[in-house]
């Protein structure tokens, strides 16, 4: 391999995480490029995960709570953002554990949702370890 060439890979990795290195190479259509936020699968590993996703004119949270007591969480909606907390206990009292890798933690997981629901519009269900809210889905006005 030249010098030239392991030059370039350098750069590469020096400046890829760059957006200035993007645009650079892409030129005037960065627009296309830079205008909307990551659509990633997996982009996180904040705990607890979750899916927030439109669905039949209604959005939906899914969040993975396996374990959790419903009566433990507190969710609250202030302005537009909803909290979700909790605490996830994993510890089994007087137990000699050969394997331990599920932690205890206290979470708070914040989820900005549009500014028009009302808190008495979230419906909730908990099932097979999974949290489910949902609320409608409105038209923004003028639109």
């Amino acid at each position: 391999m030249s010098f030239d060439n392991l030059k370039k890979i350098y750069q590469f990795s020096e400046n890829s995480h760059k957006e200035d290195y993007w645009k650079d190479m892409f030129g005037s259509n960065e627009k296309a490029w830079f205008s909307h936020p990551s659509a990633s699968i997996k982009n996180s590993d904040a705990f607890p995960a979750c899916d927030f996703y439109l669905f039949h004119s209604r959005y939906y949270i899914d969040i993975e709570l396996p374990g959790i007591d419903m009566n433990q969480l507190s969710i609250h909606l202030n302005n537009n953002l909803l909290c979700i907390e909790g605490y996830y206990q994993t510890i089994i009292p007087d137990c000699a554990y050969l394997l331990k890798e599920r932690q205890n933690k206290h979470f708070i997981k914040n989820i900005t949702i549009p500014n028009y629901v009302n808190q008495k519009d979230i419906d909730k269900k908990y099932d097979n370890g999974i949290l489910q809210l949902s609320f409608p889905y409105k038209e923004k006005e003028g639109k």
